[in-house]
């Protein structure tokens, strides 16, 4: 422990109660967490180190770790941020390791709020930055206030945390949500409210996510009161069609462990309570039979619904039936706007099944690829293929003059400034409300004006330049970028509350030259230009060993030139532009080379899998062998299963007919 400031009452507290002495101003929790951080942790109370904030690879695997946890709380927290807006608060949504991986707060308070530590990548576990609401709240599983000097470090003293655990379905702790003062009073009690509001918050979330998550068992709504069964129930339980328990809420959890026989003996442990009523029967916790919930339904018009437990306790229910069971299809279940985008190619298939999920969810996207691989038009084909029925409004933000973004972003009310149209202007952001907003280049977006978005995504309303009323906006956010947006936020060129805000998921969108569906993408552009360019099968070879620098821009105008060029006749080598076909005839010749060097079987180094050129190599040596898989393993020194399961990886294999291509212009 580091040399002892007799001046720090703080620290001297802190040592007394680590001793055992009780402190009469302080919780117990608090008191039980301080002991902990000193003899279980060693952390030293002499040293203030505030928080650490892990590294924006590491936050983004937590992120995606979560990714159901953020689904679920994401509509509770902005509603109740809307509430509390005004208060100088800051919500943060921890997972299970302590780690901050959502926050909503004020803009204008960036500064203040990276100082306390209060941003996403924050990493709140008791065991590193002692005493916390999250992380007391973590170690016992419940709901606590840690204010002001209730902190273990000196340098987190000035925040007042309102910390209360998040739940799933079968009773497993996923997840903290916080509220945060910068400077709260000193009385602990202004905080009780808050704590009853936080409480309410994660019920609500964890009710709609039981809902979301058992679709098909029936739900089973308990309130103290009959009046606040329909509108805001205190509990609830999934309950399977064979009479079982599939799932409830925490506040179910605690009401039903009183109903057990042997709850004295089960531990305060998440685990052990789950084990003891997931799975059990409804019969073994309700003296009412399961057969007849329909009566307990709305529709049934059964008065109050009063239900007892085994316990004897009496309280009030609701059921809600099934939702009536969807066909399984047997075709791919996918939108057609998304099962359009790819012909095959395994990247963009998974792409497409990540993005349904999301379409008609408030998940914020990023589109992430190379200039030119189509992020607009997976943009427009996941709001196609969403029930949104606003429109589909695309802003290229990098070409947008700087003194006009924010009126076109955001409009402007009449005569605002000088020049300044008399009817005012709606802007774009407003003229997308109830439809999809598609930033694109967000990358290349001023630095204040990303302050300004900031404020619409936390608090869904947008203020025209020169208003003075805020209007709701509801829109789904799909922003895109070729550049590398975590190091612009680590350079400081893009702030980070608005990374994270907008990157509930990140899709990346595979350059050309490594789709496995790149003839059809050919084809398909082909058929979309005016004059129909028809290729031969040897300038198909040649367009499929082409690297494509352009992407999916440099295709669409290599078929209008061919189309204007053959005027309806089939498209030969000698119509391909020279950049094409000066490459494509020194590869063959390259790759021949190479495997002469050094005698009649030399080795050939394939590439790494991780190497973006690895199917554009890989054709490249097929070809100069003939298509003889046989000669490429050899000459690559592995073994021809080798080679094959690369081709299967890369969406190629089922292009293998007898050891050969019976085609080699295809692959």
């Amino acid at each position: 422990m580091g040399r002892l400031n007799n001046n720090q009452p703080h620290t001297l507290e802190i040592l007394r109660v680590a001793e055992g002495q009780k402190s009469p101003q302080r919780d117990e929790d608090v008191q039980a967490s301080w002991r902990r951080c000193l003899n279980e942790h060693q952390l030293d109370p002499t040293r203030y180190e505030g928080v650490r904030i892990v590294t924006q690879q590491e936050l983004r695997h937590h992120r995606q770790e979560s990714e159901e946890l953020l689904c679920m709380a994401r509509h509770g927290m902005e509603d109740l941020y809307r509430r509390v807006n005004a208060m100088g608060y800051i919500l943060l949504l921890t997972n299970a390791q302590g780690v901050a991986i959502d926050t909503i707060g004020d803009a204008d308070l960036d500064r203040e709020l990276r100082h306390a530590g209060l941003i996403a990548g924050s990493e709140w576990h008791e065991r590193h930055v002692g005493t916390n609401g999250v992380g007391a709240c973590l170690m016992t599983g419940r709901e606590i206030i840690v204010h002001r000097t209730d902190h273990f470090d000196m340098t987190l003293t000035p925040l007042s945390c309102t910390a209360v655990p998040i739940h799933d379905t079968q009773g497993t702790l996923i997840g903290v949500l916080d509220l945060s003062h910068l400077q709260a009073p000193q009385d602990k009690m202004s905080q009780a409210l808050t704590l009853e509001v936080m409480k309410s918050c994660v019920r609500r979330i964890e009710m709609a996510n039981l809902v979301r998550t058992h679709r098909q068992d029936w739900i089973l709504r308990l309130h103290p009161s009959a009046e606040f069964l329909d509108v805001d129930p205190m509990a609830a339980i999934a309950i399977g069609t064979d009479g079982r328990i599939r799932g409830m809420t925490h506040n179910a959890h605690k009401l039903l462990l009183r109903s057990l026989p042997d709850s004295s003996d089960v531990s305060q442990n998440h685990t052990s309570i789950t084990d003891h009523l997931v799975g059990r029967t409804f019969s073994d916790l309700f003296a009412f039979d399961p057969e007849d919930l329909p009566k307990l339904s709305r529709s049934r018009g059964n008065g109050d619904g009063m239900i007892e437990l085994q316990s004897g306790e009496i309280t009030f229910a609701r059921s809600v039936p099934p939702v009536a069971a969807v066909k399984k299809r047997v075709i791919n279940p996918l939108p057609a706007p998304l099962k359009n985008i790819h012909g095959g190619d395994p990247a963009l298939q998974k792409l497409a099944e990540r993005a349904s999920k999301l379409v008609d969810r408030q998940i914020s996207v990023i589109l992430r690829g190379e200039t030119g691989t189509g992020k607009e038009f997976i943009a427009r084909a996941m709001h196609m293929a969403s029930q949104r029925r606003g429109p589909f409004i695309a802003i290229n933000c990098a070409a947008l003059p700087e003194s006009l973004i924010e009126s076109e972003l955001f409009g402007h009310t009449a005569n605002a400034f000088t020049g300044a149209s008399g009817k005012g202007k709606k802007g774009l952001i407003r003229e997308s409300h109830g439809g999809t907003l598609f930033l694109d280049e967000i990358g290349d977006m001023p630095l204040a004006m990303q302050a300004r978005l900031l404020r619409v995504l936390s608090e869904r309303e947008i203020m025209p330049v020169g208003g003075h009323r805020p209007e709701p906006v509801d829109i789904h956010v799909i922003s895109a970028s070729h550049r590398d947006l975590p190091q612009l936020v680590a350079s400081g060129e893009f702030r980070q509350d608005l990374y994270y805000r907008l990157n509930g998921l990140t899709l990346d969108i595979p350059a050309v030259r490594n789709r496995a569906d790149l003839e059809w993408l050919i084809l398909r552009i082909a058929a979309t230009t005016d004059g129909t360019p028809n290729f031969s099968s040897d300038a198909m070879e040649i367009l499929l060993s082409h690297a494509w620098p352009g992407n999916v821009r440099e295709i669409v105008n290599l078929c209008a030139l061919c189309a204007a060029l053959c005027d309806g006749n089939m498209v030969t080598p000698d119509d391909l532009p020279p950049d094409i076909t000066d490459v494509a005839q020194s590869r063959p010749t390259a790759t021949l080379s190479l495997l002469a060097a050094n005698g009649n079987h030399p080795s050939y180094q394939l590439p790494p899998a991780t190497d973006q050129n690895e199917a554009t190599t890989l054709r490249t040596l097929i070809m100069a062998c003939d298509g003889n898989i046989s000669a490429v393993a050899r000459h690559a020194n592995v073994n021809r299963s080798t080679i094959y399961r690369r081709l299967q990886r890369l969406g190629l294999g089922h292009l293998i007919k007898q050891n050969r291509f019976s085609d080699v212009n295809r692959i």
